[in-house]
């Protein structure tokens, strides 16, 4: 069991890294989040009203409202692992929609904890992260596939499996510390919409959404949703594309829902049917605490189907009223003969949400280039074209006229854009795609997006531009060769 112990020698290295907001920010209009993964000292964190410095046993500030991003370094020219809405407690599972990169990030904290002896707590004040050629390196890593840059980094990484009892008995110690009987969601009486997305399949392949069938009317490709209602009675299943993926026959991939078996009806199960299940669904009738559906588990049992070895994070975030959940296999053990690498991403939302991000507008995009400098340009979406103009001095131009620069086929792996419409939905910037550039060879983007603010338009737009390797066992591996991140230029608008 992990305590909240923090020694002297620890505090006198690191108390003049760690600034306190207080001094600047009238004290009765801030409030005290952790970031605990073990309670980490030493992230550099900004937020969207200013507020700066370096969380101290997990503890940083923040404003209601406020968005928060986390550095890996000394300032924020370092690595940011995460940006997402204020709140009391963040974890990697709830700072990341893909649980490869919720995984690895803790991989990364707890390779680079100057305590390694110690798990009780991360302290982050090593040389290395102090250095501007360890930050370049760190800056060109993906956190979806971080054995992929080992030997660049040069450290010791935790195992996958490591990182995973750690974030288990992390979840003990929230529990623990972190209590509270206060309801942040009345699931009850209230339908919600489930999206599915396939990651991964169960040999470790990247799922793509191919493009070039995005016309086909029964394509979805790895996406799949359900929408139900629980109710005092039972839960009610209503008629939804459905949540089944490949065939025994292997005449649908894995990575591809089968519309065979899309819901075409209502359907009802007493809710004694769901005594045992935690979740959403196991806190509806009582109404659901953040403890309820704040969590990560390792599963290992017989479901009387197939033996589940696997990772399972569950978080809400009340800000964006987003829940999600994550899976991630954890390869083959006694029980599990096959590769146990499936990864999937449940989104969660009521029905009646009108949630999108509008795409309209100025974006700045940063990518990390394979030197270890960073490219940076300002981009302008309108009418499902993309135009781009130089930044000057970091700041983005807002006259409509400075964009002269067409880039619209070197960023057709956007495949929601469209000319009368813009919006894309949560599930296409949390897709892998197969796309087309002008030579009609296909190319392959990961994309990743954690909504952050009220509107959803705040949070860090990851594109993994990569290329597929193919083992001797016939198995795809994912090999990222560009590094870049889209946000949304705030507070400014366009104009002629």
């Amino acid at each position: 069991m992990m305590k909240r112990t923090f020694s002297t020698i620890t505090l006198a290295t690191i108390s003049h890294l760690v600034m306190s907001a207080s001094e600047i920010q009238a004290a009765s209009d801030i409030q005290t989040g952790y970031f605990i993964d073990s309670p980490v000292t030493g992230l550099y964190y900004q937020t969207s009203s200013s507020l700066d410095g370096f969380t101290d046993k997990g503890a940083f500030n923040y404003k209601d409202g406020d968005v928060v991003t986390f550095y890996l370094g000394t300032n924020k020219s370092a690595l940011p692992i995460a940006t997402l809405s204020g709140q009391e407690v963040v974890t990697p599972t709830l700072a990341s929609a893909t649980p490869s990169r919720s995984v690895n990030l803790t991989r990364l904290l707890l390779s680079l904890d100057s305590t390694p002896g110690n798990r009780e707590e991360i302290i982050l004040v090593s040389k290395a992260l102090s250095d501007p050629q360890f930050q370049k390196k760190l800056r060109q890593i993906n956190l979806q596939a971080l054995d992929a840059s080992k030997d660049k980094l040069g450290i010791n990484l935790v195992s996958v499996q490591e990182a995973a009892r750690h974030l288990d008995e992390s979840q003990t110690y929230i529990e623990k510390n972190f209590t509270s009987e206060e309801v942040i969601l009345r699931p009850l009486n209230t339908k919600f919409r489930n999206i599915i997305i396939k990651r991964r399949d169960w040999q470790g392949n990247l799922c793509f959404f191919d493009v070039a069938r995005k016309s086909s009317p029964d394509y979805y490709g790895p996406i799949g949703s359900m929408t139900y209602m629980v109710t005092a009675e039972g839960i009610y299943e209503y008629p939804d594309i459905g949540d089944y993926f490949g065939s025994t026959d292997g005449s649908v991939s894995g990575c591809e829902l089968n519309t065979k078996h899309r819901y075409t009806e209502v359907l009802f199960e007493p809710i004694e049917v769901f005594a045992e299940w935690g979740g959403l669904i196991g806190c509806a009738i009582q109404g659901c605490t953040r403890n309820d559906i704040n969590g990560f588990t390792i599963e290992d049992y017989d479901d009387e189907i197939d033996w589940k070895y696997r990772t399972v994070a569950i978080n809400y975030d009340p800000n964006t009223q987003l829940l999600m959940q994550k899976n991630q296999g954890l390869g083959p053990k006694e029980n599990v003969s096959h590769l146990n690498r499936s990864e999937s991403i449940w989104l969660t939302t009521r029905a009646d949400a009108n949630h999108h991000v509008d795409f309209d507008g100025i974006w700045q995009e940063t990518t990390y280039l394979s030197d270890g400098n960073i490219d940076n340009q300002c981009l302008l979406v309108t009418g499902g074209k993309v135009l781009s103009a130089a930044p000057d001095d970091d700041e983005c131009p807002t006259g409509i006229k400075a964009y002269a620069n067409d880039v619209t086929a070197s960023h057709s792996d956007m495949w929601w854009l469209e000319p009368a419409n813009s919006k894309a939905t949560l599930a296409q910037l949390n897709t892998a795609v197969k796309w087309y550039d002008t030579d009609t060879k296909p190319r392959y983007t990961s994309w990743e997006y954690l909504p952050a603010g009220e509107n959803w338009e705040q949070g860090v737009l990851y594109r993994l531009q990569q290329h597929i390797v193919v083992d001797n066992k016939g198995i795809q591996h994912p090999q990222t060769h560009l590094i870049s991140e889209l946000k949304k230029y705030q507070n400014r608008e366009s104009r002629t």
